[in-house]
């Protein structure tokens, strides 16, 4: 059975919609389907558990990042399959795997795709498909909320970050790589990265592949507040871990604490004193666009 979950207000009610040509299309094929709507944050995960206790074997996630991490929580290591229809502000799951923007295009894609596995990340036990972090970035989401009721996708992304440029400071945290000795960092930004992308393409780990087993660890020291703006281009394009305030590195476990921190998990924020990442290897089975 294919369980599909849908956000009805995600792409501007777009979902609903979307949701009944999904159906159409694979009752077509002769599958079975259900549909499981949201209804408020956290129903991904509430939704998803309810199918797979249905019988489910294939998830249909059709929303954003937060539904589609939301889902993720449910279906890690359960072998169901994994198919994202991206309606969402950002869409950065989607665009490590190379989907089309038009969700339609995107599912039909994956429906004649390939099979693979992919990881996701833990945080203190709860699964997470594509970053998460700390500092500058946490600022931005918190200004984004206000702001993405005005203005499209990455544009309210954008206009978040030039209205966090001039406020932020650095903070300070302790870090712990691979079970090693905690180190204590002031910076700019954190990001425990499976995927590449946050903010609707902002390219802030390069280097991370959702295939390789391994976290990409990306840290960024305190700069001055001056200097952002200039950095800001660098950091959209995935040139700032060049720039030697920056620091890269593979990790299968990362601890990250300090004190009421908040951290950004796929989007969404939380506060803890203590976030305790490790990497599950192949947990996620998606299809992959055919080359």
């Amino acid at each position: 059975m294919f369980a599909i979950i849908f956000n009805p207000v995600s792409g501007r009610g777009k979902a609903e919609s979307l949701a009944g040509m999904i159906v159409q299309e694979l009752e077509k094929r002769g599958e079975t389907t259900r549909l499981y709507p949201t209804k408020a944050q956290g129903d991904g995960t509430n939704e998803a558990q309810l199918a797979l206790s249905d019988g489910a074997s294939d998830f249909v996630c059709i929303g954003g990042d937060g539904t589609l991490s939301e889902v993720v929580s449910a279906v890690a290591g359960s072998g169901a399959m994994l198919y994202i229809v991206p309606t969402g502000t950002g869409n950065d799951f989607a665009r490590v795997l190379g989907l089309p923007k038009e969700p339609m295009k995107a599912f039909m894609a994956q429906l004649d795709g390939e099979a693979a596995a992919l990881d996701c990340g833990m945080i203190n036990g709860r699964p997470f498909l594509n970053v998460a972090g700390s500092g500058f970035d946490v600022e931005v989401l918190r200004r984004m909320e206000e702001l993405k009721a005005t203005y499209p996708g990455p544009k309210a992304y954008r206009k978040a970050v030039f209205a966090t440029l001039g406020q932020f400071t650095a903070f300070h945290a302790e870090i712990s790589v691979d079970d090693g000795p905690f180190e204590s960092v002031k910076t700019t930004i954190i990001e425990i990265a499976n995927g590449q992308y946050i903010g609707g393409g902002m390219r802030v780990a390069p280097g991370a592949k959702p295939d390789d087993g391994l976290f990409s660890l990306v840290i960024v020291n305190k700069v001055p507040r001056w200097s952002v703006p200039f950095l800001l281009p660098l950091f959209i394009g995935g040139l700032h871990v060049h720039l030697p305030v920056a620091r890269v590195q593979s990790a299968k476990k990362v601890v990250m604490r300090s004190k009421n921190m908040v951290v950004e998990v796929d989007g969404q924020l939380a506060q803890m004193d203590e976030a305790r990442f490790e990497i599950m290897e192949g947990a996620i089975r998606v299809k992959r666009l055919k080359n």
